[in-house]
């Protein structure tokens, strides 16, 4: 029994003093490797430095097209009328006027435009003996001494088939519809010995549709335009109370009949413009 026993004991020792060892070699271990990957690393060359990147091309530049032009214009205005008003002869024209105006192109695509435009001009009346059924003088309002005036007024939309002549140069054909409205000043009549009356303002309005022509250069390439356009519009519609029969009080509270204004039968413009290219 005493034997065994010591046998025990000693195997047990001898267990303990193996697990010492193997705890002992474990710890020395990572000393051991790292000491390796040390000496691996002096032996290995150092690298170069990374070389710097190229620099970055420059960017791609769009090309250049025309879009928008804006500009004004200054236009000759030319409202022809018809010979007869109500069965009679026409006693009244429409002056010739200057007036001013400004648009706006868009190219839709490359050899077709959408432009809007609006153009006002006044117009003196010009007045022959009898006119508007009326005896006397007519004047206009404030200034006696000045002839009738008609204000009007164009506004609307073209669509223009534009060919380039050239780099700078270009022609087109427009087709459009638009609006187109009159107003007739306040009016004086002056009768020998009886007085003066006033004949109040009238209106019209029209439909119109305008065929044109034109041609632009540019004056500063790609910047700006320089324009000439002739148009001429049709006029549609019965227009307002200023090309119908009218009323007025003369000086001795007496109805009077005024005549009709001649309906214009056209408009016809010449502009001269400038427009700059965005």
């Amino acid at each position: 029994m005493r034997t065994v026993r010591a046998l025990v004991g000693r195997g047990l020792t001898a267990g303990a003093v193996a697990l010492a060892c193997a705890g002992t070699a474990r710890a020395e271990e990572p000393a051991a490797s790292g000491s390796t990957q040390d000496g691996a690393s002096a032996e290995q060359p150092s690298r170069p430095p990374r070389p710097p990147l190229p620099p970055a091309p420059p960017p791609a530049r769009l090309p250049w097209g025309r879009h928008i032009e804006i500009g004004g214009d200054v236009a000759l205005v030319s409202r022809p009328v018809a010979t007869e008003t109500d069965g009679q002869p026409t006693r009244v024209r429409y002056e010739p006027a200057i007036g001013l105006g400004v648009h706006a192109r868009w190219q839709i695509v490359k050899y077709l435009r959408f432009s809007a435009f609006f153009l006002h001009a006044t117009h003196e009346l010009a007045l022959m003996p009898g006119a508007l059924g009326l005896p006397g003088t007519i004047t206009g309002d404030p200034r006696d001494d000045e002839a009738p005036t008609v204000r009007t007024l164009a506004l609307g939309a073209r669509l223009a088939p534009t060919l380039a002549l050239g780099d700078r140069a270009r022609a087109w054909l427009s087709v459009g519809i638009g609006y187109d409205r009159l107003d007739v000043d306040r009016m004086h009549v002056h009768e020998p010995g009886k007085g003066t009356f006033t004949v109040r303002e009238r209106g019209a309005s029209f439909l119109e549709v305008p065929l044109g022509l034109g041609v632009s250069f540019d004056l500063i390439r790609d910047w700006l335009t320089i324009e000439l356009e002739s148009s001429g519009a049709f006029l549609l519609g019965r227009g307002g109370n200023a090309t119908r029969l009218g009323q007025a009080l003369d000086s001795q509270g007496h109805r009077r009949a005024v005549g009709a204004l001649p309906r214009p039968q056209a408009s016809i413009v010449h502009t001269l413009g400038l427009s700059l290219v965005l």
